[in-house]
C-alpha cells in the first residue's frame, strides 16, 4: 500500500487529468460520492441515534422524513477540499438527510470544479452559512464533516479559523475529515491546532502526515477512498513511501529438509554487569524467531548468569586484552566473531572506553550485515569517526527518537517536526539503513520509507527494543535483506502485541510475553 507526500499526490492528480484523460470534475465527484457513501452507510445509518429511530420499523417502510432528522454540519473551505465537501452535501441532500454548509472561504478563490459544486448546492437549496469569525452552535448536529483545508496546508492555523477548529473539537460530535484532518501538515504530521477526527476519508492513498506525530493521533481511523485513479498510474512514479501490511511483509523461508546451518550463525555482542537482561532478551528473541545457531559474546564475569539462563544459546567470553596496538580481541576472538553471518551489537554493553574501542575495531574489519542498537548507538553519537567508518557497509541502525536525535546532534523536538527529512539526510550522508522506532516506526534507506503502524502501549516498556533487535538479527541470519528483516520484525512484534491485547491489558504486556508469542497467532 502506497503512502504519499503532498507533492506525489499533486503529481498523480495532474497525470491522471492530463495523461489518462479523467477530468478534475470527475475526480472530485468520485471523491465526494465515495465519502458520502461511507458517511451514509457507516456513520449515519448505523449510529446509535439511527438505530433508536429504526426500532420497530423495517428500513423499506421508513418515511423520507425519518432521515431528515439527522443533521450534518459540513465545514468547507474554498479549495478543492471544500469542493469535495460540496459534493458530499449534494449526495446527503439527495438521500434526504439535512446537510448544512459552513463556508470558510470565498467563492472568488474557488477553482472551476469547486465553484461548480458550490453553485449546485445553492440550486438544491442546501443551507449555506458563510462564517468569518466563529461557527454557530453545533449541539443540534449528529455529525460534523471537515473539508476546510486539505493537504495543501503548510504552517499553523491562526485566528478565527483556529477558533472554529477548536469549537469543532469541543462539540463532542463524531467528526469525519475529508482527505486530511484540517490543520495537519500532510508531509510532517505537525498539527498544533487541528481537527480531531474520528475518521479520515483520504483520497487515493494514505499521506505521510496521517502516520506521523500528532497527525496520527488526530486522524482517527484512516480509510482510503477510491477516486478513480487507475492502479497503473501509481507505477508511473517512483513513490517513496509504503505501508507495512500482512500482504507485503516477508518472513524467512523454512524447509523441512533444512538443518540448523541453513538459518544463520547469529552473533550477539551484549550485556554488562547490571544489564544482563538486555542480552538475554535479545538472544531469546533471536532464538524464538528462528535463528539456527546463536552465540552470545559477552564481557568476562557474566558466564554463570548467561549459561544458566540461555540453555539453547552458546556463550563466548570476549577476551578483552590490550596489546601494543590497543586491539581488544585476540586471534581466537577475532576468528570466532568472523565466523558469524550477522552481528548484533549494543544491548546493555555500556559505553566504556573498552566498548568504544571494541566497536571501532569490529566495524573496521566487519563487512557482513550488522545491526547496531542501544549502547552501540550511544557510542556512535559520541564517536562520529566510527559512524563515518561504517558508511556504505551493510549496517542497520535501530534508534528510538531520542537516540536518533543524539546521532544527528539535534533535539528530539527537531526530529518530531520533520522526521522524514532528517532520516533522508542521515541515510544519504552515512549510506546506512535506519529503523526509527516510535508509535509509527519508519524504515529508511536510499530508496525511501516503509511505515509500520502496528503495536500498542504494551511495547512502551524497557526491553522491547532488545527483543526487536534480536528478531531483526535472526531474520537477517535467515537470509532476509536488512530492509525486509527490519520491516517484518517490526510488523511481527507490533502484531504480536495487538494479539496479546485481546487477552490481557496492554499495560501488563512485557517483553518476555512478546518472545513467547512470536508466530503463535
Amino acid at each position: 500500500m502506497f503512502v504519499l507526500s503532498r507533492e506525489e499526490m499533486y503529481a498523480i492528480d495532474k497525470f491522471t487529468i492530463e495523461n489518462v484523460g479523467i477530468p478534475g470534475q470527475e475526480l472530485m465527484e468520485n471523491a465526494g460520492k465515495g465519502c458520502a457513501e461511507f458517511i451514509k452507510n457507516e456513520l449515519l445509518n448505523y449510529s446509535d441515534n439511527v438505530k433508536e429511530t429504526l426500532k420497530g420499523s423495517s428500513r423499506e417502510n421508513l418515511k423520507k422524513e425519518t432521515f431528515s432528522r439527522f443533521k450534518i454540519a459540513l465545514f468547507c473551505g474554498s479549495g478543492n477540499n471544500g469542493g469535495d465537501g460540496f459534493v458530499i452535501a449534494r449526495y446527503l441532500q439527495n438521500w434526504q438527510y439535512s446537510p448544512k454548509i459552513f463556508l470558510m472561504g470565498s467563492t472568488d478563490k474557488m477553482s472551476h470544479e469547486t465553484l461548480s459544486n458550490y453553485n449546485k448546492c445553492e440550486e438544491l437549496g442546501i443551507p449555506i452559512n458563510k462564517i468569518e469569525n466563529e461557527s454557530d452552535d453545533l449541539s443540534d448536529f449528529d455529525l460534523i464533516v471537515d473539508a476546510i483545508f486539505g493537504i495543501g496546508l503548510k504552517g499553523e492555523v491562526h485566528g478565527w479559523q483556529a477558533d472554529v477548529i477548536n469549537k469543532i473539537n469541543e462539540s463532542e460530535k463524531t467528526v469525519a475529515a475529508i482527505d486530511i484532518a484540517s490543520g495537519i501538515d500532510a508531509n510532517t504530521g505537525q498539527a498544533e491546532i487541528a481537527v480531531e477526527a474520528d475518521f479520515t476519508l483520504t483520497m487515493a492513498a494514505i499521506k505521510y502526515g496521517q502516520l506521523l506525530g500528532k497527525g496520527r493521533e488526530k486522524s482517527g481511523e484512516v480509510l482510503v477512498i477510491d477516486i478513480g485513479v487507475p492502479e497503473n498510474v501509481f507505477l508511473e512514479f517512483q513513490i517513496k513511501g509504503k505501508l507495512a501490511t500482512c500482504e507485503n511483509v516477508v518472513f524467512p523461508h523454512r524447509s523441512r529438509f533444512s538443518h540448523k546451518g541453513d538459518y544463520g550463525r547469529v552473533g550477539i555482542i551484549a550485556g554488562s554487569p547490571g544489564f544482563t537482561g538486555a542480552a538475554i532478551l535479545a538472544s531469546r528473541a533471536a532464538l524464538r524467531s528462528g535463528a539456527g545457531l546463536i552465540t552470545l559474546f559477552h564481557p568476562p564475569g557474566l558466564e554463570t548468569i548467561f549459561e544458566n539462563q540461555l540453555l539453547e544459546v552458546m556463550t563466548y567470553k570476549l577476551p578483552l586484552v590490550r596489546g601494543e596496538e590497543s586491539n581488544l580481541l585476540d586471534s581466537e576472538g577475532f576468528n570466532k566473531l568472523n565466523s558469524m553471518d550477522v552481528l548484533l551489537i549494543g544491548p546493555g554493553i555500556g559505553t566504556s572506553s573498552e566498548m568504544v574501542e571494541l566497536l571501532k575495531q569490529i566495524t573496521t574489519f566487519w563487512n557482513k550485515p550488522m545491526i547496531l542498537d542501544a549502547d552501540a548507538l550511544n557510542i556512535l553519537a559520541d564517536n562520529k569517526n566510527i559512524l563515518e567508518g561504517i558508511s556504505g557497509k551493510q549496517v542497520l541502525l535501530t534508534p528510538h527518537i531520542g537516540e536518533f536525535a543524539r546521532l544527528y546532534d539535534v533535539t528530539t523536538e527537531d526530529i518530531f517536526k520533520d522526521p522524514l527529512r532528517y532520516l533522508q539526510n542521515f541515510t544519504a550522508k552515512y549510506k546506512c539503513n535506519i529503523l526509527l522506532k516510535s508509535a509509527t516506526s519508519v524504515y529508511c534507506d536510499k530508496t525511501g520509507f516503509v511505515f509500520d503502524i502496528t503495536g500498542n502501549d504494551g511495547l512502551s516498556t524497557g526491553g522491547s527494543g532488545d527483543v526487536l533487535a534480536g528478531i531483526i538479527t535472526s531474520f537477517v541470519g535467515q537470509k532476509l535483506s536488512l530492509k525486509d528483516a527490519a520491516v517484518s520484525a517490526s510488523y511481527l512484534m507490533g502484531e504480536t502485541a495487538e494479539k496479546l491485547a485481546e487477552i490481557r491489558k496492554p499495560a501488563s504486556i512485557i517483553p518476555s510475553d512478546i518472545i513467547e508469542n512470536i508466530f503463535k497467532y
